[in-house]
């Protein structure tokens, strides 16, 4: 039962990253006036798969902000 709830999350946490991933990387393309169908899909794999490394770690930078603010607040 746990596993099954904590697959369906992890599930839907990647595809909310995924999803960022595509319009970051379709953003980035734009910037540089290349359109995706000029790349071949690897490169377009490859350029998802880095604005998803980007984004998870922004969300690990964000998390550890967040319990170090709460735990230095509870000292207060």
């Amino acid at each position: 039962m746990i596993t099954k709830t904590k697959d369906k999350l992890l599930a839907k946490y990647r595809t909310r990253i995924r999803e960022r991933a595509i319009v970051n990387a379709k953003k980035q393309l734009a910037l540089k006036g290349i359109t995706p169908g000029e790349l071949g899909p690897d490169e377009l794999e490859i350029l998802v798969h880095d604005e998803e490394v980007k984004i998870r770690g922004k969300l690990k930078n964000y998390s550890l902000a967040a319990l170090i603010t709460a735990l230095t607040l509870g000292h207060f």
